[in-house]
């Protein structure tokens, strides 16, 4: 989206190849929405766009509307990029994002020893 609000290129992205868009645009603002999964892209833009991580509960633009779309919510980000209203989440360090894989891994063996144990019935041993 240019300066006016006019949409420049529209690109799905699950069929482009992320690195030729990123340098194509270098320089230039993007935004995503904070989802499960989103480090990996916003590391890649990150290379060389000015990425914001838009805060899922704080975008009631893009929740409240009747038709919710991934190509209504780009957009409806786009649009807030221009316009300098993204609410920004949290991005977390490298070492903050490992941590919490960490935990994540040990619950999840801590969760898998205590269902063996329950179907063992040691657990009540």
């Amino acid at each position: 989206m240019d300066e006016v609000g006019e949409i420049v290129e529209e690109v799905r992205v699950e069929n482009a190849n992320l690195n030729e868009l990123t340098q194509r645009y270098a320089g230039a603002q993007a935004a995503l929405e904070a989802t499960r999964n989103y480090y990996y892209i916003h590391d890649m833009l990150l290379e060389h766009l000015d990425v914001t991580v838009a805060h899922l509960k704080e975008l009631n633009q893009i929740a409240d509307t009747d038709k919710k779309t991934d190509r209504v919510d780009a957009k409806e980000l786009a649009r807030m990029v221009r316009l300098n209203s993204v609410p920004e989440s949290y991005v977390p360090t490298d070492e903050i994002r490992e941590a919490r894989a960490r935990v994540r891994g040990r619950q999840t063996e801590n969760r898998t020893e205590y269902i063996k144990k329950i179907h063992n019935k040691s657990f009540f041993s």
